[in-house]
């Protein structure tokens, strides 16, 4: 994994990641969840739960962007060689 930016809060209101291809988001409080915005950003595509303390990598489809608490964190970044 290449990391491609720096460390960014997600929020409940405003979507964030819209150009990025895949980000790496980890959860620094309780279980919450992520929400998939679509590229219009006027619907949700889908919601994934991040345990606490736990993170993951999601890929995402150009246009589409991340919503959460502000206690998960994203940092957007690509497959090693890419």
């Amino acid at each position: 994994m290449k990391v491609r930016g720096a460390e960014v809060a997600l929020a409940t209101g405003t979507t964030k990641f819209t150009d990025t291809g895949a980000v790496w988001v980890f959860n620094t409080g309780s279980a919450q969840l992520v929400t998939i915005r679509n590229e219009a950003d006027d619907a949700d595509v889908g919601t994934i739960r991040i345990a606490a303390g736990a993170g993951m990598v999601i890929h995402l489809t150009p246009g589409e962007g991340l919503r959460g608490a502000t206690t998960l964190k994203g940092t957007p970044i690509v497959a090693a060689g890419f």
